[in-house]
């Protein structure tokens, strides 16, 4: 099982977003997306998810008998893909329950019959994986903003994509929450083979869960490859113009620390003390 994007591109008009980006990902790979705002994080899931159509390039599954690309009909697609996005984007009124429950809907297999008796299961456990399980009946719109984005997060469990598309998924979430969903989303990657790419902003939360780390900026990947060698002081201070200290830890993942932008008469009056 595996995902090729082959020299994406897509564009706004004359506005180049993607320039021609090509990255394969493996059966168990937990890759982390990166770069400054406006790099083309979010467009590049998107058109992964058929949401936006590229101007060029390719994206193919493979896994099936004979694969299938971003050409099928959008069912296919849905089934393989689930994703979580930066904002939850709910509108109206309706529990919890119901709310993971439309994980399923690409594989009910006749709508007029609803949902079966597994997939209810499928959302109970989710939601006591999710340590939501007494939230069931609550209703979506009374809920905090970090408890609605692990609702989303385990519609996007109960809808058993081989590829796991997360943006910006734990930005709502308290250190606590994350970690959780990052200790999650790895365990699906090691025990299901799922494939899990995240759009992150965080370099070091990157650095301790993901295989692998793609770096972008201005529409191109400019590097990838494991967290250990791609982040580099050079490499933080040339994609997000930022002085930085790279270290290593304990068990040899790296770790970004920010240097403080002082202004010029700070650090005059340095000099002179």
């Amino acid at each position: 099982m595996g995902l090729e994007v082959t020299k994406l591109r897509f564009g706004y008009r004359n506005r180049p977003v993607l320039r021609d980006i090509s990255l394969s990902l493996r059966s168990g790979e937990f890759l982390g997306f990166l770069g400054p705002n406006g790099s083309g994080k979010s467009t590049f899931l998107k058109n992964l998810l058929g949401f936006l159509k590229p101007s060029g390039g390719r994206i193919v599954f493979s896994g099936s008998p004979q694969g299938f690309s971003s050409e099928f009909p959008r069912s296919e697609w849905a089934r393989r893909l689930a994703f979580v996005p930066q904002s939850p984007g709910i509108r109206s009124s309706l529990s919890v329950g119901d709310l993971v429950l439309m994980g399923r809907l690409p594989h009910l297999k006749d709508r007029w019959a609803g949902y079966s008796r597994e997939d209810r299961r499928m959302v109970g456990e989710a939601l006591r994986v999710l340590g939501m399980e007494d939230m069931a009946d609550r209703d979506v719109m009374s809920l905090s903003g970090g408890e609605l984005q692990k609702a989303i997060i385990g519609r996007c469990l109960v809808q058993e994509g081989d590829i796991i598309l997360l943006d910006e998924a734990t930005s709502g979430l308290d250190l606590n929450h994350t970690i959780e969903i990052m200790e999650l989303m790895r365990r699906k990657a090691d025990r299901e083979a799922k494939i899990i790419v995240a759009v992150l902003h965080d370099l070091n939360l990157a650095a301790q869960y993901c295989d692998r780390i793609v770096l972008l900026k201005d529409g191109k990947l400019r590097y990838q490859g494991l967290p250990s060698v791609i982040l580099t002081e050079n490499v933080v201070e040339e994609i997000y113009g930022v002085r930085a200290a790279v270290k290593i830890d304990e068990d040899g993942r790296p770790y970004v620390l920010p240097r403080r932008i002082r202004r010029e008469r700070e650090e005059e009056e340095a000099g002179v003390s």
